[in-house]
């Protein structure tokens, strides 16, 4: 009898480590699940923040030059507020005319105002509809075998890019200069020469690779490759930014 309570003891006792090795195992994997979901979650979330801050700097260039526009517009009309009422011992008739001359010369102000902004405007809206726009971007990671190059080594030392520049009627045709940047997880920027441009305003910009591209207002696909530094090439999450003329005009993730 106690030999049989002893065999049901030890049989309980592994049926409880069993269930506790499981409930171990499940608890791994939805942390785990749970772990990918916040990264995913925090990347995506990135990636909208940096395009939601492009849409307001936009925006922000227009609302500014307005309101520069108007207080420009009301210092106006106070100098001629203060030169009327310079003039209050003059004769009548002389006020008068001083009025309809100064209204005359603020409604043209004004008009001469409205068309400048309406200028710049159409400017602006030239320059969107001109600049170019990548689609469809992809990247893949790319080894390089060769005699010193260990089949056993996982980590890639490329990453192929490729895009499509899109058909628009507005933009100018001839070789387009794209820059490719490489951010990987650790929101570092890959660049093995430390290879930047910097426009004549002194706004600079950090890139992987380069590539020219003859483009003839049709859509061009471009490819390139972008080598890697070993010391920044980590698992996760990459964002792959394309540029044009100090423009980001796409983007995509690619996950190593």
């Amino acid at each position: 009898m106690t030999l049989k309570k002893k065999k049901i003891a030890q049989i309980s006792i592994i049926l409880l480590m069993v269930l506790s090795l499981l409930l171990s195992v499940k608890f791994y994997k939805v942390s785990t699940d749970f772990d990918k979901y916040v990264e995913n979650s925090d990347l995506e979330q990135k990636v909208l923040e940096s395009q939601l801050s492009e849409i307001l700097y936009k925006y922000d260039s227009i609302s500014i030059k307005s309101k520069i526009d108007s207080l420009r517009f009301e210092e106006q009309l106070k100098l001629a507020q203060t030169n009327l009422f310079a003039q209050k011992n003059a004769k009548i008739n002389s006020i008068d005319d001083a009025i309809v001359n100064n209204a005359k010369n603020e409604q043209s102000k004004k008009a001469i105002g409205l068309s400048v902004l309406k200028a710049e405007r159409n400017t602006i809206s030239k320059i969107k509809t001109s600049q170019l726009t990548a689609l469809n971007v992809t990247a893949k990671g790319v080894k390089i075998y060769s005699d010193s190059y260990k089949m056993s080594e996982s980590k890639i030392q490329q990453l192929r890019v490729c895009f499509t520049l899109e058909e628009n009627q507005m933009a100018h045709s001839g070789n387009k200069t794209v820059y490719v940047q490489v951010v990987n997880p650790k929101n570092q920027i890959i660049s093995s020469g430390n290879t930047f441009i910097e426009s004549s305003n002194n706004t600079k910009l950090q890139y992987s690779a380069s590539v020219n591209a003859n483009y003839q207002k049709k859509d061009t696909d471009v490819c390139t490759y972008v080598d890697l530094e070993k010391n920044k090439t980590i698992k996760g999450k990459y964002k792959i930014n394309i540029y044009h003329d100090f423009v980001k005009i796409g983007t995509t993730i690619f996950e190593y």
